[in-house]
This record gives structure tokens, C-alpha cells and sequence, in this order.
């Protein structure tokens, strides 16, 4: 996402968060993943094709303990089949770090890019999970992530990342848009 292969400890971010009237859909044109046990998903502005993170559950429902979630391409620009990340983007920008299941505890994850972003399951209603992150202390429920991209070079650069979602509470849209300083 941003800039992946800075360490995070020297990347410079700011980010403003809003409430906006509804969740725009910055890219119209672009299709909308709907997977079954689907969390959010990331479109970038490069292309159609979008990260999407769902919930791994086995064929009896029951989900994966040691990998709740799992990411994955739907490549769009080409005929929408469903690939794998490769190892480089599992690793630098959009692969999933599970905390795992703990008893007890919520299940945490986060996306390899913005490590310091802790995102929740919320499995409240096992047909609809959804993962939950923190804007400026209040709990949103993630819809997607776009992401500003500017190829060449080894790796894109991502200027900036907004991120929409439904605050938890109040049931109102928010925006956070976030720039690398």
C-alpha cells in the first residue's frame, strides 16, 4: 500500500478522517467482488483488477483457526479469474498477518503494508462477517480500500490510500484518507 518496502518506523503518514453522505465508489467503472464469507477489498487506480480478504471457512463452515483470513486477485482487466497473491505481494503490500484464534480473545489480523493497522473480525453474524477498523476511536466496519498508484520504477508508489466503511455505532459512512507525508 504505501510505499511497502519503506520500514514502517520512517515512513511520514498523515490522515484525515470524515463522515460523508454515503460510500463513494471512487472508480465506478471498476466490478465489486461479492465472495462468499467477504470482508473488504482493495481496488487500486492502476487497474480493475482487486485484492479481496475474506473469511477461510472449511466445507462444514467452520473457520480456519490458524488463518481466519485469506486474500486473493480477482483479475478483472483480464476475465475476473480468481489467482492467488505471489509472494512478493504477500509479503510488501497486500498479505494477511492472522493473529490466530485465541479463546477468549477477538480474532485480529492485519495487511502486510500498513502493519500498525490491527483490524478485528466481527463473526456477530456468522452469514455477514465483516472486519472492523479503528478511525480516530471510533469502530468502522471496512467496505474497501483505494489505492493511488503510480507505476515505474521496481515498485509502485501509493501517495495515498482512502479507506471507506460504516461506523459501527451510529450506522454513518467514513472516509479516511491517508497521505505519505
Amino acid at each position: 500500500m504505501l510505499l511497502a518496502a519503506t520500514p514502517v518506523n520512517a515512513r511520514s503518514l498523515s490522515s484525515q478522517v470524515s463522515e460523508v453522505d454515503t460510500i463513494p465508489r471512487l472508480r465506478p467503472q471498476y466490478p465489486v467482488p461479492t465472495e462468499p464469507g467477504q470482508l473488504f477489498y482493495i481496488e487500486r487506480s492502476s487497474n480493475s483488477n482487486t485484492v479481496v480478504y475474506a473469511l477461510d471457512r472449511d466445507d462444514k463452515g467452520v473457520v480456519n483457526t490458524r488463518a481466519p483470513v485469506t486474500a486473493f486477485w480477482r483479475w478483472y482487466n483480464v476475465d475476473g479469474v480468481k489467482k492467488g497473491l505471489n509472494f512478493a505481494e504477500r509479503m510488501m503490500a497486500y498479505g494477511v498477518s492472522n493473529d490466530g484464534i485465541r479463546p477468549g480473545k477477538p480474532i485480529t489480523f492485519r495487511v502486510a503494508a500498513l502493519p500498525e493497522r490491527t483490524m478485528t473480525l466481527d463473526l456477530a453474524d456468522p452469514a455477514h462477517p465483516h472486519a472492523l477498523i479503528q478511525m480516530e476511536g471510533r469502530s468502522v466496519i471496512l467496505d474497501y480500500v483505494y489505492l493511488e498508484v503510480v507505476d515505474g520504477g521496481l515498485l509502485p508508489k501509493v501517495p495515498s490510500v482512502d479507506i471507506f466503511g460504516t461506523d459501527q455505532k451510529t450506522g454513518k459512512a467514513v472516509h479516511e484518507h491517508i497521505i505519505q507525508n
